[in-house]
């Protein structure tokens, strides 16, 4: 993980002076926030996540984990920007995934020069931001996450799927077209065959929707894990 911290910094360091959309994974690869130095940010920087659980439970939300951080603090205090995409009181998961799609498409707007930059994970089952596998729904998969006017969206899945059901994520297309460099971090042996047919490009990307990296502009991947 060293290794991927440092290649966040320097990405970082690449686009100084520009205004930068920086877009954290949960999960395990949320560690990587804990490589970031404060002095690298600033301003003319917007921090939020990938995707959110569609959840009141502090415990359980990607933004609450990375708010909880101090480089989240930190970056308070430096003027950094927020896009908070945790449901407000009585707002339906519908409206949760509205708010937070409008937000990234407001920022696109007024920079439009701006810079996305993003931390990655990849499961077990192939999943990668908060988009899961759906390969018995092709149909389904593809309106959801293939929309090419959507950067965000809701969905709810069964909970034999995922005990996470409710969630809000940014599509396959807002990956592909916006994300100038993506870190990517996996780790664990549960993870070594699906890592393995990312990077042969085996499968298509309903199935394991990690394969968008296969799509996406420039990809560092970086893993424990011996793939030969």
């Amino acid at each position: 993980m060293d290794e991927a911290g440092d290649a966040l910094e320097k990405a970082l360091q690449e686009h100084k002076g520009k205004h930068i959309l920086l877009l954290f994974s949960g999960g395990s690869a949320l560690a990587l926030v804990n490589y970031l130095h404060v002095k690298l940010l600033s301003s003319l920087h917007t921090i939020s996540v990938l995707d959110e659980r569609y959840t009141f439970d502090d415990d359980e939300s990607n933004f609450s984990t990375l708010e909880r951080t101090s480089l989240f603090v930190q970056a308070q205090e430096l003027g950094t920007h927020f896009l908070d995409p945790r449901p407000r009181e009585n707002e339906t998961l519908e409206d949760t995934a509205k708010r937070f799609d409008l937000a990234l498409k407001h920022w696109h707007v007024i920079h439009r020069d701006g810079v996305v930059l993003t931390t990655m994970g990849i499961g077990p089952d192939g999943h990668t931001s908060g988009i899961l596998p759906m390969p018995e729904y092709t149909k389904d998969f593809e309106k959801l996450f293939l929309d090419e006017k959507k950067c965000a969206v809701g969905y709810e899945v069964h909970p034999e799927k995922n005990p996470y059901t409710k969630r809000i994520t940014t599509t396959v297309t807002y990956l592909t077209r916006h994300v100038e460099h993506a870190i990517v971090f996996a780790s664990g042996i549960p993870k070594r065959d699906v890592l393995r047919k990312i990077v042969a490009g085996e499968e298509d990307i309903a199935s394991v929707p990690a394969m968008v990296l296969q799509q996406m502009k420039h990809v560092d991947l970086y893993t424990d894990l011996s793939l030969i």
